[in-house]
Parts: C-alpha cells; structure tokens; sequence
C-alpha cells in the first residue's frame, strides 16, 4: 500500500470520529455499537428487543443493557409493546436519534465525496460498504384481523391483479381484514370504472373501496372531486415518494396535486427470439429498417410463424401501439393548444412503418389485443413482439422453452441509428373514489400503503410480476434472481429513459384514442396498398379531427372556469 493512502485512510477515521463525538458526545466510541446494530435493523424494518441488541452488539450483556436505558434516558431510544407477545417490548429509535443520524450521514457523504478523485481509476467506491440490500418478507397486520372490515378493489385485467386474486388469504393477512378483487377486461373496464366512481351512494367506513387506474387515465378521472386528493393523508404518516423511481411517482400527480399511488408500472419493449436471430446470423434491430429486414427474414408461413406480432386490434390496442411507437422516438410534439401532432414527418414514419409490418404480421392481425399478441409470441408463432413488460411470463413461456426457444428484449427501434430511444412507460395506479366516507378514506388509505411496500412489491416479483416501482426493490437480490425484467426497467428508470406517452396528466385521452383508432384503422387497414397520396390524405384528415377535439377540449375548460 502506498504510504499516502495508508496517510488518507488515518485521516478518514479520525474525521469519522470526530463527526461522531460531535453529534454523539464524547462517549460516542462506547454508545456506537448498540446505536449501530439498533439502527441498522430499524432501516431493515426489523424489530429489535433489548435482550438481541445486547447480544449483537458485540458487548457484554450487562453493559449493553445499561447503555440501552442511558441512551433512553437522553431520549434517543423508545420503547413500543410487542403485540401479542405479553410484557416483550421493542426498541425504535426517536426522531431525535433519526435526526442526528441525518446529520451524520449528510458529513460522512461529504467527506467521501470531497475526497474522490473523479480521473482516478481506483477511486472510492462507497457502496462497497453497505451490506447486500434485503427486504423483508411481508408481515401479518400490526393491529391484528379485523373480520367486519371488506375492502373492494376494482380493477382491469392485469398480471398484478390477477396475482393479488390468486393469493387473496395471504393478502387479506397483510391487510388485517378482508379484501374483494372485481376486474373486467381491459377494453370495458373504462365504463365500468365511470360508473363505479359516478355512483352517488356514500361507501360505509367497514366497506372501503379502492381503484385500480392506467398511467394515462388520471387526469380525466379526478375531474369534478371523484378522486380524493391523498397529500393530507399521506402527511398523517410515514408514507414517502423518495423511494419511488421519479417518472413512476409522477404519474399519480395531476395539477400539483396527488390523486394515486403507482401500485406496478410496465415498459414497452421490443422481444425478439435470440434462437432465431442466431441461427440466422441477425443482430438484434434498431431501425424501422432493420424490424422489417428481420421479420421478412425470420416469417415461416409453413410453421404458422409470423416475423412480428403487434397489439393492432381496434381501439386502445392499435391506438396505444401508434402512441407508445411514435413516443419513443422522442418526438412527440403538441402545438399550443395541447393538440398531438402526427401530420408531421415523424407521425408519417410510424403510420409508414406500422403498414411495413403487416405483410409479416399474423393473419389474423386484427385480433390481437394484449393477451392474444402475448400468447402469439410466447406460443412460439412470431420472432418478435410489441408488448409491455408486465406479460412477461407469457411472453417468455413454458411452452416456448419446451421448443427451445430464448427470448431477449430490445428498447424500442427507431426511425434512423443515431436516435436515442425513450422507453414508453405505463402501469397500474391505485386511488381511492371520493364517495368513501372519513373513515372507509383511511381504512382505503392504510391498505395503499401496504400494497405499494417495498415488501409487497417484492412479493408480487417473487409471485410473477415483472415490474417494480422503487429503488430499494431493484437492490433486492432475490428479486434481480427471480426477473431479469426488473434490473432494466431500474437502469432505465435511474437513467431517465422512459416516459409516459401521452404525458400521464394529458385530459381527454379516450376521446384522443377513439379518433386515433378509427383512423388508424382506415390507414392500415382498409386502405392497405393505396398509394403515398392517399395516405397523406389520410394523415391531414386525422390531424383535423384531432384539432377539432382540442376544440372541443379548450371550450370545455373554458366553461368549467366559469
């Protein structure tokens, strides 16, 4: 070792030491080992009784008990009853305690910072520090079941619902009283959830009522108070967003104010089967050109496979794949009234391109809505898919394994090489109607705060989910071993590469999705094989019809104001 980092190492230490009998007192090398072994389980969100913090603080009982009651008596300990456990009691550390460890985080941070060499190749790496990041499994209710509580959940068709339903005994534990799981295809659930949420009866306080909302359904939806706004109860508690991954947080704010959760969020990713792609010596594509070089390539009528599978049934499904599409080239652009603009070269490119891919699509082309395109590629009848994260365990199937298959995943291919793709963001929200009374709001709001844990999250990957909405999941490694999905949704996510297409807090998106759809469908479909003028015709016209609904939109807010 060189003498000078043998130097820097001392001057490291005795700085540490010096942070510590600052804020600690000049007892701190005595009061650390219990201080330390307490916190760190209370960051694990272990409980700690004071017979185990002796134990494993290394020091003898006696004095380890004495330094517990002094440090209690400074007001830096609490102790909190054990629920059903008799006289048994827990220590927690006080907000007093918690505060100085913030000081003393905040300098130690400081000091590693102000000391790294950035153009050094053997620079400090802190992390190293830190043990393996581990969530805990998920813990029955503190306050025990209540029987007479029955909350209902209201949803769409989802691997995380569908998970959440499968496993409801071990949920309704977490929870500490009953839960009820109704969901509805996806392309019904909208009116399905306008009358749930126009429904005028008060909810009472034992029959709580939560909502499950799509990414870009929000900003309609709390229009005229239907939702509750959650920032005062998230404010009762210790509920934060500072764990989320920021886009993910985001999408649950709509005006500066909060109206949902992110309970799963989703990305768009381009699956492609790497079996294929190498016995044919192909790369995997990142241009419009090279999607439809490899789908021509790679289609085997004799073998019922298809090059590319992609969501184009009518409605949300084709309208979606046009929006997340075009979004990820990063170039979606709006004029002054908020109206999308697809009469432009970009729009052309994607309109152009979804019509390319038809020649090396299903057949049957027209039906594939999210779980038909799912069950196309994981059946092992397409070398490549469209489709979202979250139907991962379709897409990577036991039946394409059986037949050899492997599948890799790509971010979206864009219009020319040199482009840097957005990876089109989606997910499931959860929020709570506003007909709930006081207490049925709080009671929805406690179980909120369960479903979207860290603990809960975790749980939901190790049962078969593919997304995560925060840091400390991703850390995990359990999680990172059970879904190779969640280790890229994070990069990504840390990165600042995915969004939401459209913005998540865009009004009006169903009727943006009604006119994009019977569009569309004329583009793609029944006009199929026209030629470049009459799909510019096209284009001009949807353009229209999409100004004339900001139209509509503008003179809708205009008169809301009044």
């Amino acid at each position: 070792m060189h003498a000078r980092d043998r130097r820097a190492t001392l001057a490291v230490v005795n700085t540490l030491a010096d942070i510590l009998r600052a804020e600690l007192g000049t007892d701190a090398p005595t009061l650390w080992p219990v201080l330390a072994t307490l916190l760190q389980n209370h960051l694990d969100g272990k409980d700690t009784a004071i017979t185990a913090l002796a134990d494993r603080s290394g020091l003898p009982r006696t004095s380890a008990r004495r330094i517990v009651f002094a440090l209690k008596a400074k007001g830096w300990l609490q102790f909190r009853a054990l629920p059903g456990s008799g006289n048994r009691a827990c220590i927690t550390p006080s907000a007093m305690l918690l505060e100085c460890l913030d000081r003393i985080t905040e300098q130690t941070v400081r000091l590693i910072i102000e000391a790294s060499d950035s153009s050094s190749f053997d620079r400090f790496d802190a992390a190293t520090l830190a043990p393996a990041s581990e969530i805990a499994w998920p813990r029955a209710a503190a306050e025990g079941f209540n029987d007479a509580i029955d909350l209902t959940l209201v949803a769409y068709e989802d691997p995380v619902f569908e998970i959440i339903k499968r496993n409801r005994p071990d949920i309704e534990r977490f929870l500490g009283h009953r839960l009820r799981v109704l969901t509805w295809p996806q392309h019904a659930y909208r009116r399905t959830l306008d009358l749930t949420l126009d429904d005028p009866s008060r909810l009472d306080a034992n029959a709580p009522m939560l909502v499950a909302v799509p990414f870009p359904w929000l900003a309609e939806l709390c229009r005229d108070d239907r939702l509750c706004e959650l920032q005062a109860l998230q404010a009762e508690g210790s509920f934060s967003g500072a764990d989320f991954y920021d886009a993910v947080w985001q999408a649950g704010w709509v005006g500066g104010e909060l109206y949902a959760i992110p309970l799963q969020p989703t990305l768009d990713f381009l699956w492609y089967r790497r079996d294929l792609f190498e016995a044919e010596g192909l790369d995997p594509p990142r241009t419009f050109d090279d999607v439809i070089r490899c789908a021509s390539r790679l289609q085997r009528p004799r073998l019922e496979r298809a090059g590319i599978t992609w969501n184009a049934a009518p409605g949300l499904p084709l309208a979606e794949s046009f929006l997340q599409i075009l979004g990820a080239q990063g170039q979606m652009t709006y004029d002054e009234r908020g109206v999308l603009l697809v009469d432009n070269e970009s729009g052309r490119n994607v309109i152009e391109y979804l019509r390319a891919l038809i020649p090396w699509s299903p057949p049957n082309l027209r039906s594939m809505d999210w779980t038909r395109n799912a069950q196309m590629f994981g059946g092992g009848k397409a070398a490549m898919c469209y489709h979202w994260s979250n139907r991962y365990g379709l897409l990577d199937s036991h039946m394409l394994l059986q037949k050899g298959g492997r599948i890799g995943l790509q971010f979206h291919p864009t219009i020319t090489p040199n482009m840097t793709p957005i990876s089109p963001l989606g997910g499931a929200l959860l929020a709570i109607p506003s007909r709930n009374g006081a207490r049925a709001t709080t009671r929805a709001w406690r179980a909120i705060e369960t479903l979207t844990s860290p603990e809960l999250m975790k749980y939901f990957v190790l049962h078969g989910a593919a997304g995560n909405a925060r840091h400390s999941v991703a850390e995990d490694r359990y999680v990172l071993q059970r879904n190779r999905v969640i280790a890229v949704m994070d990069e990504l996510a840390r990165t600042r590469q995915v969004a939401s297409f459209p913005s998540a807090r865009g009004p009006r998106y169903h009727h943006l999705i009604e006119v994009l759809g019977s569009h569309l469908e004329r583009l793609l479909f029944d006009g199929n094989g026209n030629g470049d003028g009459d799909v510019r015709t096209g284009i001009a016209r949807l353009q229209d019809d999409l100004a004339r609904a900001g139209d509509a939109r503008s003179s809708f807010a205009r008169h809301s104001q009044r």
